[in-house]
């Protein structure tokens, strides 16, 4: 297989298709030679874009069904890394306005931009004019 290994989707900004998208994660991760623990790898992966998902159906896009999310997962195995980058043109946010988790408090919501965080090797959120761009980056090493 040709290094890297691209996947694009065009999807409705809807709950409905988050499995969808962790079975492609899991897929991609399967292929993977070497992994330790893939299991837990694609877990969590796949949380962590869930997470970003959600984020955009319910914040970006306030749940309305007609906005759209662009997903493009790139496999680079020569370099052992999975990125995940996701595109919406919602409304855009400010994450250093998003108080930080306290674990010693129980909350049922605000916990996803640090589960990414926690999960991942790289998040990047970039709002620009007409759309926002999260760039989310696994190690696979």
């Amino acid at each position: 297989m040709g290094d890297p290994e691209t996947i694009r989707l065009d999807m409705p900004a809807s709950y409905g298709y988050l499995d969808a998208v962790s079975s492609l994660i899991a897929a991609l991760l399967e292929s993977v030679e070497g992994l330790r623990d893939p299991a837990m790898l694609s877990y969590n992966m796949q949380l962590a874009v869930h997470e970003a998902c959600t984020n955009i159906v319910r914040h970006a896009y306030g749940g309305c069904s007609d906005g759209r999310v662009r997903i493009t997962l790139i496999l680079s195995r020569q370099a052992r890394r999975l990125t995940v980058e996701l595109i919406d043109t919602g409304r855009p946010f400010d994450p250093s306005a998003v108080a930080a988790v306290d674990l010693s408090q129980p909350h049922e919501h605000g916990y996803g931009l640090f589960l990414m965080h926690s999960l991942l090797d790289q998040v990047t959120y970039d709002p620009q004019p007409g759309r926002n761009r999260w760039l989310l980056v696994k190690d696979l090493r």
